[in-house]
């Protein structure tokens, strides 16, 4: 065989072995750390912007006022998770995530339960979802702990919860324009009910992998320093991108779709956001985390950056939106990883959710009044300073686990 058909014969065998790879080493840890992190716990992130423009509709809220009924959501799926994220080690998880769905449903049918609701009884409804939520975020993020390799398994998860976007992203532009947003609280629980079946795969507790060189464990505390950085950067990742994510629909509208239109666009940027997560599974930690994550955070601001900075372009606001998920599912997959690395035991990485949530939670508040005083242009620049400041608190992270090789 001459060097050509040597050449074309170990591609083939290096393709093979790049999908091979890429696959999912157990499929039942996988499904149902997805359903009960994503499918459950930040579902209602999806729906967030049809959610605001909805109430704002209904309701007749302000901008501030329907980003605070998000706020106390993710405030509440914050709090549950971090309540419980210290237990994670001994918890049994499957029991906490039934009762999280349970509750999370409970509290989104509340939502509909008369013709007007007032405000005050909707914010307390949202709390009561969003604690459910938070259980069953902790117990999926502490899942990615369990796995030999958690830069694949958290990409997996990602590439999973593009893929519901993209769908959801439909469903949700569909339910809010048909009945509002008792139709979008309605199709919330509609949603978390078919993904519960698959919580009963999750593993039942903590499982201790061994330390590798690609796998150090650092084994750090939740109540360390390196912690501190961790939770910080997905804090402040959460707040930069909910701060523009929470107001798309509002900015489309602006430069001229209509909210079918947006719903059509969002729907083909989460097709294509499937990609990010997709490369990140591929990669995984061939090439460490500094690499990928960098460019992960990078990217992720500059969308919003675009998008703000020239909030009058159609142009713009299109090419942006197309890169909201591919960046933001690519950089969140790492940040997970890192933060299941830090502690095997995955108190860490169930806390990372709560902070996660707690950025969630004041994005829209933050956007809202960003927005209002500023406009968009120089909120355009608060959001690029974020970026920068979740680099910094990764960064710090990644020494610890460096240190630990």
């Amino acid at each position: 065989m001459d060097n050509s058909g040597t050449l074309e014969v170990g591609n083939r065998i290096s393709l093979l072995q790049t999908i091979k790879d890429s696959m999912p080493e157990d499929w039942g840890m996988l499904l149902s750390a997805f359903a009960s992190s994503y499918g459950i716990g930040l579902l209602a992130l999806l729906g967030l912007p049809f959610m605001i423009g909805a109430t704002i509709d209904g309701l007749g809220l302000s901008e501030s006022q329907a980003g605070f009924l998000g706020t106390l959501e993710f405030l509440a799926i914050m709090a549950a998770s971090i309540v419980v994220a210290p237990f994670m080690s001994t918890a049994p998880r499957r029991i906490l995530a039934f009762i999280g769905v349970f509750v999370a449903v409970v509290g989104n049918l509340l939502c509909l339960y008369q013709a007007q609701i007032s405000y005050d009884l909707l914010m307390l409804f949202r709390i009561i979802a969003g604690l459910g939520c938070g259980l069953a975020l902790a117990v999926g993020n502490a899942t990615v702990s369990n796995a030999k390799n958690p830069e694949k398994l958290a990409a997996q998860m990602s590439v999973l919860f593009v893929t519901l976007m993209a769908i959801t992203m439909l469903v949700f532009a569909w339910a809010s324009n048909a009945w509002g947003y008792k139709g979008m609280y309605a199709i919330l629980a509609f949603c978390m009910i078919c993904v519960s079946p698959l919580l009963l795969m999750l593993p039942p507790r903590a499982l201790e992998q061994p330390a590798t060189r690609d796998h150090p464990h650092a084994h750090k505390s939740l109540f360390s320093l390196t912690s501190f950085f961790m939770l910080s950067a997905m804090f402040v990742f959460a707040l930069r991108d909910m701060s523009g994510w929470a107001f798309v629909e509002r900015i489309g509208l602006d430069v001229g779709y209509s909210g079918g239109e947006i719903g059509l666009l969002l729907s083909a940027q989460a097709l294509l956001g499937i990609s990010g997560p997709m490369i990140a599974s591929v990669i995984g930690s061939r090439f460490g985390l500094k690499i990928p994550l960098t460019i992960g955070i990078v990217t992720s601001g500059l969308v919003y950056f675009v998008m703000l900075l020239l909030p009058t372009s159609i142009a713009a606001y299109t090419a942006s939106a197309m890169f909201i998920g591919c960046t933001y599912f690519y950089t969140l997959s790492y940040l997970t990883a890192l933060a299941a690395e830090l502690d095997s035991q995955g108190r860490i990485v169930a806390a990372s959710g709560g902070f996660l949530s707690a950025g969630v939670a004041f994005g829209p508040l933050v956007g809202g009044r960003l927005i209002e005083a500023f406009g968009y242009g120089l909120t355009s620049w608060a959001i690029l300073g974020m970026a920068a400041l979740t680099l910094v608190f990764a960064g710090c992270s990644l020494r610890s686990l460096n240190s630990a090789k």
